[in-house]
């Protein structure tokens, strides 16, 4: 392909990519040179006119944003030109609607198309319809930046409203639809480090600070707060996402997969990555073909050349790299196209497919591309070492425990002492029951990474989404272009490879989850056969303290009643007993009383009759009945004693 450039002041030629290159090298600012700034934040549009003849022939030129919109392209280009022009691309380094509609001022002043009047006497553009412009522009009534953007649509139109209503009635609109219009969103990355520059620089031209300088700082000030055309600045992944819900409020800042990898191993210009959102917004302009000679030129170019007009962002502070979009889609047109660029719709393939892909066929390291970040950080949730193993091991440490524990404490009634002691030592083993083995601490925090990948997998699909539906009506509206085709095609592609990345995840969620869930179980079942087996030694204690107080209440009468007649004091009136005297007196009396003590052990009722009968005598003895404040309370105090009991 031959490549021919020329300038106001020099006729010799260059690449074109060396062209480009030269406006969007690195310009990092040191020191306070106020002239430096200003010259170096001055922003230039691109404007190539091509010859599709064979070979093709690209001419450009890069004038300042204001010439553009003064002179308008073709005055512009009328002194570069060196061949035919068919196409003539302008592309704008920044998504400005102010130079929007100053450009497509121009473009209907040079191209004489008739500018209707609204109502309140301000010009229509016919490029720029309400329900093509002003209608799609969302965010306008808030004062969050992130919240503006343009309503993804892709709409053939055309130049009279009354040409689209009269073809719809009768009944086809092809032939009068020969203009486009496209708003797309689409993802590309940025320094970390440069985006927080930005939003520093925004929050200091919001509060009126005077903040470090930058390059961007007056083109900033100037169009960020633009009453009606103001400048739609690049988002992060989820202010594009959540973008409703950031119409009144600030979207937090997401440390996001990517950014957390390259933050690690460092990327290329050795600083942190993350994903963004910028918009494409372009509009095909048919041009009109010679009718006879002259019509023509004298280089024998038509007059109206088919136009593309495209604003997407460059890197902050006019950085240079080399996913810069343009520069790539520049040095395309350098290469050339196979198969080569014949036709309009050409171009506008090639823009879209390097919109669309510049996040996806690019490496940001040498050995990952975008993908497998997503792939590797969802592979370091599922192999992280989980505790459920540790707990299984426990749990069965735990449990065999338990069965030499409790086949201790029931050998005999001999081993009493063993008993206890195991039953303490069960304490221990409750406490080990709380140890990290049994905590869901860990797998909360892979639930909560997992569901973090998950969300930046579904803003991708989101935008993804919006792209392929932008993309099929840009099919519908040019049916013979085999390359837009073949973009949708590779968007649709791409939708489907994130889509089974995002469906890893959400398996990989799942099987969290259910460990979750079955570690709860199993603590659960560990705490019920922990609190089966403290049931069982309680009771055995029990009966332990039971047959001690049996053995004691048949002892003790007996041991008073020998203690009594064994004492050593002498009686003059009374002669020495004999032993059978001395049983005959004993045993009985202690039988009665063991008798009556263990009556009123085991059985309630008689308890019950026995403690009426005495506060029924205590009642009748103290002269005074008792009140129904008494009676409740002497019930309740019953009821306590004998739950006591």
């Amino acid at each position: 392909m031959s490549l021919s450039y020329q300038d106001n002041q020099s006729s010799s030629s260059q690449s074109l990519s060396q062209n480009v290159s030269a406006y969007t090298e690195s310009t990092a600012v040191e020191g306070d040179d106020a002239g430096r700034l200003r010259q170096l934040g001055v922003k230039h549009a691109t404007i190539v006119d091509i010859d599709t003849s064979n070979p093709v022939r690209l001419t450009s030129k890069r004038p300042s944003i204001d010439e553009l919109t003064y002179f308008g392209p073709r005055e512009i280009m009328k002194s570069t030109s060196a061949g035919r022009t068919e196409l003539r691309w302008v592309h704008l380094p920044a998504n400005c609607m102010l130079w929007v509609e100053d450009l497509m001022a121009a473009v209907c002043t040079e191209r004489g198309l008739t500018v209707p009047q609204n109502a309140d006497g301000t010009d229509q553009n016919p490029l720029l319809r309400k329900d093509l412009w002003a209608h799609l522009f969302h965010g306008k009534a808030s004062n969050q930046i992130h919240a503006r953007f343009m309503g993804p649509v892709c709409t053939p139109f055309s130049l009279s409203v009354d040409d689209e209503e009269s073809g719809s009635d009768g009944g086809s609109t092809r032939g009068t639809l020969r203009n486009l219009v496209l708003y797309m969103p689409f993802l590309h990355w940025e320094s970390s480090d440069a985006w927080s520059e930005r939003q520093e620089l925004i929050r200091d031209i919001k509060e009126g600070r005077r903040g470090k300088p930058q390059v961007d700082r007056e083109f900033v000030t100037t169009y960020l707060s633009h009453k009606t055309a103001p400048l739609h600045d690049r988002r992060s992944l989820h202010q594009a996402f959540y973008h409703f819900s950031g119409l009144t409020r600030s979207v937090p800042r997401v440390d996001q997969v990517m950014e957390k990898f390259t933050s690690e191993k460092r990327g290329q210009d050795g600083c942190a990555k993350l994903i963004v959102v910028d918009q494409l917004w372009l509009w095909l302009i048919k041009g009109t073909r010679p009718t006879d000679e002259q019509d023509k030129d004298q280089d024998g170019s038509s007059a109206d050349p088919d136009l593309v007009i495209t604003a997407f962002p460059d890197r902050f502070n006019d950085q240079y790299d080399s996913a810069n979009v343009h520069r790539c889609i520049v040095e395309h047109l350098e290469r050339g196209l196979q198969p080569p660029l014949k036709k309009v719709e050409d171009l506008v393939a090639l823009i879209v497919e390097h919109c669309t892909g510049v996040f996806f066929q690019r490496q940001l390291e040498n050995d990952k591309w975008f993908l497998e970040f997503f792939a590797a950080a969802i592979g370091e949730v599922v192999s992280s070492p989980s505790s459920f193993k540790l707990m299984s091991s426990s749990l069965l440490t735990l449990t065999s425990t338990q069965r030499e524990s409790q086949k201790a404490a029931f050998n005999a009634f001999c081993a009493a002492s063993r008993s206890l002691q195991t039953c303490q030592s069960h304490h221990s083993i409750s406490s080990a029951l709380s140890d990290p083995a049994f905590s869901i601490i860990e797998e909360t925090s892979l639930v909560h990474r997992i569901k973090a990948i998950i969300d930046e997998l579904t803003c991708i699909d989101y935008i993804l989404l919006r792209q392929e539906g932008v993309l099929h009506s840009l099919t519908r509206a040019q049916p013979k272009s085999r390359m837009l085709r073949t973009v949708a095609e590779m968007v649709k592609e791409r939708r489907e490879a994130w889509a089974s990345v995002a469906s890893t995840a959400e398996v990989s969620h799942s099987e969290i989850q259910s460990q979750m869930d079955l570690k709860q179980k199993q603590a659960n079942l560990s705490e019920s056969r922990m609190s089966r087996f403290q049931a069982q030694a309680s009771a055995s204690h029990s009966r332990i303290m039971l047959l001690f107080t049996v053995v004691t209440i048949i002892f003790l009468p007996l041991s008073f009643l020998a203690t009594w007649f064994g004492m050593n004091i002498q009686d003059p009136n009374a002669g020495n007993l004999k032993l059978y005297q001395i049983a005959a007196i004993i045993f009985p009396i202690s039988m009665v009383i063991a008798v009556v003590a263990l009556a009123f052990a085991f059985n309630e009722r008689l308890r019950g009759v026995v403690v009426r009968v005495v506060e029924s005598c205590w009642t009748v003895f103290c002269g005074a009945g008792p009140t129904d404040e008494d009676e409740s309370s002497w019930r309740n105090h019953h009821d306590e004693r004998i739950e006591m009991v």
